[in-house]
């Protein structure tokens, strides 16, 4: 990964893995001797790649930020950046996201504590960079104010310290302008990005296999940081990641059709038309409160759509169902190929996708000849094709 990152011109990663109990969940706790030599070895392979390591502690859960035990919970943070400092992580987070306790006032006062007592002390380190516990934009504001805890959390904060917000909202499809400049009111120069895309560790069945988008409303405004939160499906996540790093090198001069297909041609070589097939059909990401990324395989949908208008209208669709059977024996043809020819690593992370989507070809194909067999009027065709289409969606 770190390769890579060098080779496109990533130049930071942020540790901050919840299911680490010692990023979270025991974060007072210093790391013991074997945990230790993996992070710092982890650490040391990113500086060799030419990345900044970050470490990031969320003490969120259970920190005092009042009364008699916060100077103690701030010595205990401070004593594990310091074991970590030791070990040669030049880079810290701290992360207030995802808590309950809103006291905005007193997670500034615990930052700004950090800078002066730790960060400020110390020449060779990365700006201190936080995640607020109100981190998108609906949810710092009410009725176009500022709510409570984002105005006295920025108000207090140290001006040297980083903050990552996610945009608009916590999954989204976009940053505008209008948003970008709302937030910066608030935080100013000091405010960076965190994209949630392609993450998808709410919608774990679905790949995020697109482009960044939606990222014109901020292509002239001086940000300090983009931080792409990728997918536990590393391999994977390289399609988006390089054209991330397209746009990042390059805002003004980003096309993000021309950068998907050039990651995708400079990843995977002769199976470069193969994965262009899958990965479009499993670009959007779509659930409940989360949306992002581009429109799956949208020319397909353009024709399916056309023949439903002709079938609406009596018209003949044999041509519509011509077009359309090419593209779904291309689907099956990109599927199987990746299958049988994928690298192994990659294989593991598409294994089941891929198996949904020969599926997702097969029942296509069935669909097209029941729809044949009707404008035929092929009656007895028509109900075994219907109850072989049943049987394959059920699957």
């Amino acid at each position: 990964q770190f390769s890579f990152y060098q080779q496109k011109g990533l130049n930071a990663y942020i540790y901050a893995p919840k299911d680490d109990p010692y990023h979270r969940s025991r974060w007072r706790d210093p790391y013991p001797p074997a945990e230790l030599r993996e992070l710092l070895a982890l650490a040391q392979t990113a500086n060799e790649h030419g990345v900044s390591f970050i470490f990031a502690l969320s003490p969120g859960l259970d920190m005092h930020i009042s009364g008699a035990d916060e100077e103690k919970d701030l010595e205990a943070l401070l004593a594990k950046f310091e074991q970590l400092y030791a070990g040669g992580i030049r880079g810290f987070a701290i992360f207030f996201d995802d808590i309950h306790n809103k006291d905005g006032a007193g997670q500034a006062r615990i930052l700004n504590a950090v800078e002066s007592r730790f960060i400020a002390g110390k020449k060779d380190v990365l700006p201190l960079i936080t995640v607020p516990t109100e981190y998108f934009t609906a949810d710092m504001f009410q009725d176009s104010k500022m709510k409570p805890y984002t105005m006295s959390f920025s108000k207090k904060l140290h001006p040297d310290i980083l903050v990552l917000y996610t945009g608009p909202g916590v999954v989204c499809d976009g940053i505008d302008q209008a948003d970008i400049e709302k937030v910066q009111t608030v935080y100013g120069k000091r405010l960076g990005i965190w994209w949630n895309y392609p993450v998808n560790d709410y919608l774990l069945p679905k790949l995020a296999l697109g482009p960044l988008t939606g990222m014109e409303g901020i292509a002239n405004k001086k940000i300090p940081a983009l931080f792409i939160n990728p997918m536990e499906k590393a391999e994977l996540s390289k399609i988006s990641l390089a054209t991330a790093a397209d746009f990042a090198q390059n805002p003004a001069m980003y096309q993000e059709e021309a950068s998907w297909q050039a990651a995708i041609a400079s990843q995977y070589g002769e199976l470069a038309g193969a994965m262009e097939i899958f990965a479009t059909h499993s670009q959007r990401m779509e659930k409940g409160w989360a949306h992002a990324g581009r429109e799956d395989a949208p020319e397909l949908r353009r024709k399916m759509n056309q023949l439903f208008e002709k079938l609406d209208k009596g018209e003949d669709i044999s041509w519509e169902i011509s077009c359309l059977q090419t593209e779904f024996l291309q689907m099956q043809e990109a599927g199987t190929r990746l299958q049988r020819e994928l690298p192994e690593p990659i294989k593991q992370e598409a294994n089941l996708q891929l198996r949904l989507f020969l599926q997702l070809a097969a029942a296509d194909q069935t669909a097209l000849q029941l729809l044949d067999a009707k404008a035929g009027r092929h009656k007895a065709l028509y109900a075994a094709l219907k109850k072989q289409l049943q049987k394959e969606v059920e699957q």
